[in-house]
């Protein structure tokens, strides 16, 4: 029996210490993974395994004991520890299961105590322990009163009872014993204070990084539409969090040498500062504005304490109550852009190693946030606005017309859409540079914008082009009042340094709805007007009109008519001859374009022309037209006509053409035609733009062996000094010159002074449009040369020159 009785508490002892250091490697190794469910769970093997271990030991290796104590025992330990997991599966609150496990428990420490006493194990007082440490990791502290107050009472039970035992103990031992349990009880409660507090401060910690992770992803989403929102929300779950009164931003402007606070958020009874911290100076002799401006976090505990001086209102948000604060900088790009900061006003604060770490990553945070929100700014600029004038560019201004529109319909009156077009501004950029230009630009920007209402917008629509919406009109007539003054801007010259520069403008004004119900068309209708302002001498605008617009739109078809006309052989030459005044002979022939439209009819060059040359059709057109009037030319010379001299003019566009001269080369020789037999016609506009490279061209010309005739003579502002210059044959008088012949004296004078030229120079002199015999009789006498009008031959096709020339052969 005394070996059963050593054994037993050999057992016990070994399983009580395993326990024990099972306890503390929990409690010290594994914090994170604590929890209650656990404990009861290892509790549960602890009670199955001790009601093995009261079998095996009191029955199977001991045959002294009662096989019913036995069981019961052993039953009551298997019978607890499945009953702590059924009330663990339970739909219960936590403290409820808590309170059920723990009273368990309790009950268990005397039917254990007692059971083991009669069996006369007299180390079983020890067993209490074992239950006691599981109480280490609980948060509530009466459930280790509980047991405390179990295991006291149960050794006060049996210290009355004295039950008969191998060993006497006396009072002092049971005294010792319950000491001990009170020492083993109140090193369990220091133990589950400090395994709280760690606990605590774990949770603390994971709360701390909940939070930042938080406000790291919110802010990865803030953007220029949600920023206040955002950062409020920042402000506030980080006061919330803290415990803290106020929570603040300010921004740095670099350029004014100012900081203004952008948002702050303030609990409930704390007033905000924010109206107080606006536009206030960077003093950078303040140590804690020196501080921030070094990148470091100032903190202070209790500002009472600090000196006068530095209890500044600037850094107290205007209030003098503040108790405690900490300021953090914001970082961008590795420059200080501002910083954010902590107020407590009700009570001082010891500011931890947390608060310090956590106010270092926000302002990471806000400094990566506000850097991208700068980034995308300045995109949006970039996107939405001109980068030279500031103003908004097309996109933006279509967007703004096109919502204009909309809330247009809801009242009766109109939008205006002006589209202005400095006049003559590349001039500007060739003398001054482009420097100045984008300068000057700016200015007529600024200029429009501060003539115009907040409810209009100015835009640049691209070069020297300016859009501009004005609101609100109640008809044509004010809206031709804000155009008078829109022009009268430009009366005033621009001052760029130092030098006075004169512009003017031309301006074409679209209404809605009268000219066009969305902004594509209303900007198309106000482009068609301006382009008609500059036709009509610049310097003026226009309001557009259904005229306009139908013009517009017949050019339009013709043009698209145009790039098919060749290919479907709509276009055709006609000839038009010019009779020598001394002999009545036919001695060459003009070569005009003529399109007949299978719709339209015929349509003469003055239509076709201009629209070549804005389609780039001019060269394709105008070498088909050279090389069928030599090809005819030689044609009726190889029928055995009389050799005649075929003039094909050559427009501006063609003579800019670098191919030009090998171009008419080639056609001489692929049709056979001799050079002396082709004359070519420019205009005298085109003979005064450009000289140097257009006497090089005319030259070469002549080193062919071709002659050049002047058309239109008369009509530009050309000097005789250029004209001396240019290598001519012959001078084509204007007709407006020979309609005044016989009624208009001036006319007469300046028809023989251009005969009288010519012949002074050694050039032949061509007067067209002769249609009257007065005007023959005139010139014969003025001894023109040749004549060329309706008066002898309208332009003939070929086949009726060609019976011209057989009948004068």
């Amino acid at each position: 029996m005394e070996n059963l009785v050593f054994l037993l508490s050999i057992v016990f002892f070994v399983f009580f210490i395993f326990y024990i250091l099972s306890g503390f490697y929990v409690f010290f190794k594994l914090p994170h993974v604590i929890s209650t469910k656990k404990v009861y769970f290892y509790l549960t093997i602890a009670m199955v395994f001790g009601g093995i271990l009261n079998f095996v030991t009191r029955y199977l290796m001991s045959k002294e004991s009662n096989l019913t104590d036995v069981l019961v025992l052993s039953s009551v330990l298997i019978g607890f520890g499945l009953i702590i997991q059924v009330v663990q599966r339970l739909a219960l609150p936590d403290r409820w299961k808590d309170f059920v496990n723990v009273s368990l428990l309790a009950i268990l420490v005397p039917i254990v105590t007692m059971q083991f006493l009669e069996f006369g194990a007299i180390t079983i007082w020890a067993f209490p322990f074992i239950l006691i440490i599981p109480f280490l990791v609980f948060r509530e502290i009466v459930y280790l009163g509980m047991m405390a107050v179990s295991i006291i009472l149960t050794q006060i039970i049996v210290w009355v009872m004295m039950p008969l035992v191998y060993v006497k103990l006396s009072g002092v031992d049971y005294l010792l014993r319950i000491g001990l349990f009170c020492i083993g009880i109140w090193l369990c409660y220091y133990i589950n204070q400090l395994f709280l507090l760690r606990l605590n401060e774990t949770a603390e910690k994971m709360r701390l990084q909940e939070l930042i992770t938080q406000i790291s992803s919110d802010c990865v989403g803030i953007n220029q539409h949600n920023f206040e929102a955002s950062i409020n929300n920042l402000l506030k779950i980080s006061s919330e969090f803290f415990l803290i009164d106020r929570a603040y931003i300010c921004l740095f402007d670099q350029e004014r040498e100012t900081f203004s606070c952008i948002q702050d958020y303030c609990r409930q009874g704390i007033k905000s500062g924010q109206e107080f911290i606006q536009n206030l100076p960077i003093n950078r002799n303040h140590w804690r504005m020196e501080k921030i401006l070094e990148n470091e976090l100032f903190v202070a505990s209790d500002i009472s304490k600090l000196p006068q001086f530095v209890n500044a209102e600037i850094f107290n948000m205007g209030i003098s109550s503040i108790k405690a604060q900490i300021i953090a900088p914001i970082t961008s790009k590795e420059k200080i852009i501002g910083f954010w900061g902590l107020d407590q006003e009700t009570k001082s604060l010891e500011w931890q190693e947390d608060h310090l770490n956590f106010m270092k990553i926000i302002a990471n945070i806000l400094g990566d946030t506000l850097t991208r929100i700068d980034a995308e700014k300045e995109l949006n600029f970039m996107a939405h606005y001109d980068e030279i004038t500031k103003l908004p560019n097309r996109n933006l201004f279509t967007n703004f017309l096109y919502f204009s529109i909309v809330k247009q319909e809801f009242t009766q009156t109109h939008l205006g859409v002006v589209f202005l077009d400095l006049d003559s501004f590349k001039v500007v950029n060739n003398t001054v540079g482009h420097g100045m230009g984008d300068e000057l630009l700016y200015l007529v920007g600024e200029k429009i914008k501060r003539l115009m209402k907040k409810t209009d917008l100015v835009s640049r629509f691209s070069g020297d082009e300016f859009l501009i919406m004005i609101s609100h009109i109640e008809n044509k007539g004010e809206m031709a009042l804000i155009a008078e003054k829109l022009m009268n801007l430009f009366y005033e010259p621009f001052i760029l340094k130092g030098q006075e520069f004169f512009m003017t403008a031309s301006a074409g004004i679209a209404l809605y709805p009268i000219d066009g119900k969305d902004p594509e068309e209303l900007i198309m209708n106000a482009d068609i007007a301006k382009i008609k302002a500059k036709e009509k001498g610049r310097n003026q605008y226009l309001l557009c009109s259904s005229e306009m617009k139908e013009e517009v739109n017949r050019q339009n078809q013709l043009t698209n008519h145009l790039y098919r006309a060749l290919e479907k052989g709509e276009l055709i030459v006609n000839y038009q001859p010019q009779v020598c005044l001394s002999t009545g002979r036919v001695t060459g022939v003009e070569s005009l374009l003529r399109w007949q439209h299978p719709e339209l009819g015929l349509i003469s060059p003055a239509v076709i022309i201009p629209l070549a040359e804005k389609t780039s059709l001019i060269n394709p057109i105008g070498e088909w037209v050279l090389e069928t009037a030599c090809r005819q030319n030689k044609a009726w010379q190889v029928m055995g006509m009389e050799p005649i001299l075929m003039a094909v003019n050559i427009s501006a566009s063609q003579l800019k053409n670098p191919n030009l001269i090998s171009q008419i080369e080639g056609i001489l020789k692929r049709t056979g035609l001799s050079p002396a037999y082709l004359e070519v016609e420019i205009t005298e506009s085109t003979a005064i733009l450009e000289l140097g490279e257009i006497i090089g061209k005319l030259n070469s010309l002549k080193e062919l062996g071709v002659s050049i005739a002047i058309d239109d003579f008369g009509t530009e502002y050309s000097s005789l000094s250029r004209l001396k210059m240019l290598p001519l044959d012959r001078l084509k008088m204007d007709k407006q010159f020979v309609d005044g012949i016989g009624f208009n004296h001036k006319d007469q004078s300046i028809a023989n002074a251009i005969i009288q030229l010519g012949k002074s120079l050694g050039l032949a002199v061509v007067a067209e449009g002769v249609e009257k015999e007065k005007q023959v009789a005139f010139l014969r006498t003025s001894q023109c040369d040749l004549i060329q009008g309706y008066y002898y031959y309208k332009p003939l096709d070929a086949l009726e020159i060609e019976k011209i020339l057989r009948r004068q052969g």
